[in-house]
Formats: C-alpha cells, structure tokens, sequence
C-alpha cells in the first residue's frame, strides 16, 4: 500500500472549540471542548471532548484567541474592567 492513512495532525490546532454560557453582567462562561486541525482535503478535522446540550459550540482561531489575551492584558494594564477572554 503506497499511501500513508495515518498523516499526522500538526501538533498545535489552528481553532480551539467552547461551549459558551451566558452569565450575569454580560459576563460568560467559556468552557473548552475541543480542538480542530485543517483536514488533507480541505476544510477542518474537528475532536471533540464534549457536547454541550444545548448543541452550540464556538470555534475561535489561535490567533483570535491570541489577541483576545493581549487585548484583556493590556486593559488590565490600563486598570480598566473587562470580560475574560477563553483560555487556550
């Protein structure tokens, strides 16, 4: 057999999946679920550790979540209130 079926997925995924709970004051409640890589033949390979009931789930990009982080530290810096941002 020529091909390799077992390819590898890139160690850091490129979106991290939450489920998201309204809370109080505007604040909510992001609980990491899962991760998703970019698929051989496009699109994404999405594994999860859970499903939220109510079936929403919110994928956010590394990146994204990278300037949520900076932006949140940079306002706390300044001694502004914010809402937090979803963990890595």
């Amino acid at each position: 057999m020529s091909e390799n079926f077992t390819q590898k997925k890139p160690q850091r995924p490129s979106f991290i999946a939450y489920s998201v709970q309204e809370g109080k004051d505007d604040n909510s409640h992001w609980q990491k679920i899962g991760a998703a890589w970019p698929a051989k033949g496009g699109g994404l390979s999405l594994k999860l550790n859970a499903v939220p009931l109510d079936g929403n789930i919110a994928l956010r990009s590394r990146e994204e979540l990278e300037k949520m982080r900076a932006e949140r530290q940079q306002t706390q810096a300044d001694g502004q209130t914010h809402t937090q941002a979803p963990k890595l």
